[in-house]
């Protein structure tokens, strides 16, 4: 079947025609306000006429007044922002950063471009990490005996009872996740050795440490490696979310892009269990169950190593769960770009992780995509959780340290452990709330938000961020370093600490600045440092692989009525530390695009044969236990496994995550059973709200056929001719191009649009009856048989069409055209009636229902007075009865023309970014002048695979797209 002839769906709803979907879809335009009445009943309720709107405006506006500064400082000029470079705190990843402060209070994050780590990208948890520094949940001050005591107070007690624990010889314990800041690292060291007998444990909830281990067997050095994917031309991964959660997913993402741009593409091929976000933008997807991991890649290593001259490697497995020739070819494309390949897993067992050190072996790419003298210390958790639980049971442990982790939470035997405490003489914690381990313990000594912070990252080796302060600490927190020192009998601050760390450790490696002053000033205000990397050298393989010969003989045997259970992360929630966000609640999967909850995904075939349809609830009961999940059924899933997330189930998060979903912790690899109980809940899911109906609004093509035609797959229609007059394009004329190769769907610039342009959370009851607000949506569609689809993922926004028909229809003149190309939506003016949404053929307008940021039944987290400090004040925050929809960032336009007007020059191509284009890891969003020949965007407009979408309605568009192309044969599966 040809590429053009592919039928495309988004849901299998779609792609079965099923009869509730066909009657939804028919009455796309929901009334129902939550109130029975009838539309006009409704209408008036909302006060939809002009003077309603008027008086409306006048009732509900406070008066605010402008208190000019006494003494302004020197630093702060109103109504222009300040940037600080600094370092994203929302995973171990530790990404450089900019903070985008107004009149003294963070807004907006932005990736740093003066790191070639990551490019000036960010993911979705990044962006959305400032709305945590306004989180209502967190502690105000320390708590002592679970009651708000004084610093001194707390200080007293810690220090004493820490000082006899020690000289009595009693063991305390700092227990903390993976430690990125070099640092801090030197002063745990430090504090180690003030408290003799004590230990530091590192424990990540979502862990790497069989690599460590199989590295340290298979090479004698237990580091995790720098993946290379930039030099890589053939990726192989086996459940390796590497787009998505997997250790450093914008930096591998930044990297895999690199060579995903036609005419010279790579080759990405997926073994994987559940349909990730990486597995979705895969040349070829295979779905394997977790258990058939070790044979498929065992094979993969016969078959690379009789290539290689040197036979099959021994325990070859006889029962091949995937086809063979898929098995050989992949074997033939890596060893084609032996040295130049890269095979991944991202399954925590040691036998996998061996069996991929031997094939990257093999393949002669250690020492080139596989780095292990420039290694990535974002992983370092180990097994000494173990160690602590026995420690705490035998009552060996007299004082605990929790530092950034919440195992009474996210450990697997979470029981264990919390009746362990009880036994410690004293446990502090450094958490910022009171989480469900820090509710347990004697004496909390809040941590500051990262952006109240001084610190530092070094993520990989040679490459270094600082962390500076955006803004004073909100409340009466404190640096956890500053309590270490503190409890060490120190005086100096972290400050001076980090200060003089640099210099004896950082300092010599650089020669540029002979003075460190001069040195720590560029640092700081870079945000970034990058020292000499180690010359990268191969090592020879000295693993045994007899282990995983036991495993092939005696393979995990399940019975019929059984499956397994794959736990993976979301790229929001993560392993639950976002779970308080409600940007992040509200961030669609890219994948199952839901919203506000975990479930159970299940593969098609499976859900037949079971007889359960998306949204039934079922138990899944396993060896330690049951849970109860709703159902989502999702193409490409394997047959015999059933994947759900974790970081949900969280009790003691805050108003916004607390009862979401289910926590899975506990269930770690277990095999577990389905029963049916009969209710069904709705998912808040944005998958089919909006459909193709048949039309090609995605197009695609081979890198085959690319290379015979570069406009293969996208059909040229003659330009049509137009009822309207043209408008005069003089001077500027804004537009996007997006390129469908390069957008991996990780839905970085749905929360960029959102922090940038103040967009409403409405709340898992609103998204179910398709009521949410995001400017911006990445469309995913699937084509093929249920079993395996392939997948595209668009970014939709509104196009700013220069014959918009949403403008013929306004009544108020809302909506209009600007004279530089921008369809604007004038709020004031909209009285609600919603005849341009009806208009507009790709549905991206939005309806203010209520009035989301003034209403408490929306109170999440910006509806507080502290909330409200994250909003963009060059934005007005939009009130009820009203459309809005993308303006292309308007504010940072006029933003970038007025600096241009005041120096005297023109603009220069790039200059200005909107949200979402700025934080796209691969840069696939483009943005510039249509009437500048050189910018990029307008030459983009002249590629033989640019088009736009529904051309043929001949609204013009001001944005396009580039078609995806894909490195396979036409015809493959």
């Amino acid at each position: 079947m040809s590429l053009l002839e592919k039928k495309y769906w988004k849901g299998l709803e779609e792609l079965r025609d099923d009869p509730k979907f066909i009657e939804e879809r028919s009455r796309e335009f929901w009334e129902e306000p939550g109130l029975q009445a009838s539309r006009r009943d409704f209408l008036k309720l909302l006060g939809f006429s002009v003077t309603g709107a008027a008086l409306a405006a006048c009732t509900r506006m406070p008066v605010e007044k402008a208190i000019p500064y006494l003494v302004k400082p020197e630093e702060i000029t109103p109504g222009v922002a300040n940037w600080y470079a600094t370092t994203c705190a929302g995973c171990t990843a530790a990404c450089p950063i900019l903070a985008k402060v107004r009149d003294g209070r963070p807004i907006k994050m932005e990736g740093n471009p003066e790191s070639t780590l990551t490019g000036g990208g960010l993911c979705a948890a990044g962006q959305a990490a400032v709305l945590s520094l306004y989180d209502d949940g967190r502690l105000k001050g320390p708590v002592l005996d679970g009651k708000e005591a004084a610093w001194e107070e707390i200080d007293a007690r810690v220090s004493k009872e820490f000082g006899e624990i020690s000289a009595q010889g009693g063991k305390i314990v700092l227990l903390s996740g993976t430690i990125v800041s070099p640092s801090t690292r030197a002063l745990i060291g430090e504090w180690l050795k003030a408290f003799p007998g004590s230990e530091h444990i590192i424990y990540d909830a979502v862990s790497s440490s069989a690599i460590l281990k199989a590295n340290e067997t298979s090479f004698g050095i237990g580091v995790l490696p720098r993946y290379r994917f930039d030099l890589a031309k053939t990726i192989v991964a086996f459940n390796a979310d590497f787009l998505g959660t997997w250790i450093s997913p914008v930096e591998f993402t930044k990297g895999w892009a690199a060579n995903r741009k036609p005419p010279a593409m790579s080759r990405h091929i997926q073994f994987e269990s559940r349909m990730s976000l990486t597995g979705s933008n895969a040349d070829l997807r295979v779905p394997i169950n977790p258990s058939e991991e070790i044979s498929v890649a065992m094979m993969l290593a016969n078959e690379i190593s009789k290539l290689a001259g040197k036979g099959e490697r021994p325990f070859a497995p006889t029962n091949l769960p995937v086809d063979k020739k898929i098995i050989r070819e992949t074997a033939d494309y890596l060893w084609k770009n032996r040295g130049q390949s890269l095979v991944v897993s991202g399954t925590d067992d040691i036998a996998v992780q061996t069996v991929v050190n031997a094939i990257n072996s093999l393949l002669e790419n250690i020492g080139k995509t596989v780095d292990l003298d420039n290694p990535s210390y974002q992983k370092q958790g180990d097994d000494g959780i173990a160690r602590l639980l026995d420690g705490l049971e035998r009552g060996e442990v007299q004082g605990l340290i929790v530092y950034g982790v919440n195992p009474a939470y996210d450990l697997a035997d979470s029981k264990r452990f919390v009746e362990g405490l009880k036994k410690v003489r004293l446990v502090v914690s450094f958490a910022d709330r009171l989480d469900e381990t820090t509710a347990l313990v004697h004496a909390v000594c809040p941590d500051h938000h990262f952006l109240e912070s001084w610190n530092d990252a070094n993520p990989e080796a040679s490459f270094y961020s600082l962390t500076q302060p955006a803004i004073r600490p909100l409340h009466a927190t404190r640096a956890a370093q500053e309590s270490l020192l503190m409890w060490m009998g120190r005086t100096e601050d972290f400050y001076t600490y980090l200060r003089e760390y640099w210099s004896k450790n950082l300092f010599q490696q650089q020669s540029k600045f002979s003075d460190f002053d001069l040195f720590w000033d560029h640092a700081v205000h870079d945000g970034v440092f990058e020292a000499a990397s180690r010359d990268a050298r191969t090592r020879e393989f000295l693993a045994d692989l007899s282990d995983v010969g036991a495993r092939l003989i005696a393979p995990l045997q399940i019975p019929s009525n059984t499956f397994e259970l794959q736990l993976y992360e979301k790229i929001a929630i993560r392993d639950g530390r976002h779970a308080n966000n409600p940007w992040l609640q509200e961030l669609p999967d890219p994948v199952t695009k839901i919203t506000w909850d975990n479930y159970a995904q299940i593969a098609p075939a499976t859900a037949a044969s079971l007889g359960l349809k998306e949204g039934d609830v079922i138990v899944l009961k396993a060896a330690g236990g049951q849970v109860t999940l709703p159902v989502q059924i999702q193409p490409g899933q394997a047959a015999r496994t059933v994947s759900a997330a974790v970081g949900y189930g969280r009790t003691r998060s805050g108003k916004a995550g607390d009862n979401v979903g289910v926590n899975l912790f506990p269930f770690a690899a277990s095999l577990v059973t389905i029963e049916k109980t009969g209710r069904r809940v709705d998912l808040a899911q944005t998958q089919t709200h909006h459909s193709m109906e048949g039309r090609p609004i995605v197009k695609e093509t081979t890198l085959e056929e690319f290379s015979k035609n570069p406009a293969a797959g996208n059909e040229e229609h003659e330009q049509l001719v137009s009822l309207w007059a043209e408008r005069d394009k003089e001077g500027h004329q804004w537009g996007m191009a997006i390129d469908l190769n390069a957008c991996t769907g990780c839905s970085a610039c749905i929360v960029g649009c959102q922090s940038e342009n103040n967009v409403a959370v409405v709340g898992k009851d609103e998204v179910r009856r398709r009521r949410e607000m995001h400017w911006i949506r990445i469309d995913r569609y699937y084509a093929g048989a249920d079993e395996n689809p392939e997948t595209v993922h668009q970014p939709m926004m509104c196009q700013h069409c220069g014959h918009a028909p949403c403008e013929t229809v306004c009544p108020v003149l809302a909506t209009v055209h600007s004279s530089d190309g921008l369809n604007q939506q004038i709020y004031n003016r909209c009285v609600g009636t919603r005849y341009c949404n009806n208009n507009c053929p790709y549905k991206v307008r939005r309806f203010n229902w209520f009035d989301y940021a003034h209403n408490d039944k929306f109170d999440f987290n910006m509806n507080s007075d502290l909330g409200t400090m994250v909003l963009n004040p060059d934005i007005v925050v939009r009130s009820r009865g009203v459309m809005e929809k993308c303006s292309m960032c308007v504010q940072r336009i006029q933003e970038g023309k007025l600096a241009a007007k005041r120096e005297g020059r023109p603009l220069k191509d790039g200059e200005i970014q909107p949200a979402c284009a700025q934080s796209c890891p691969t840069q696939a969003i483009v943005f510039g002048d249509l009437n500048d020949p050189e910018a990029q965007v307008a030459k983009l407009n002249q590629d033989g695979r640019f088009y736009h979408v529904l051309e043929e309605l001949n609204v013009r568009p001001n944005v396009g797209y580039l078609t995806k192309v894909r490195n396979k044969k036409e015809g493959a599966s």
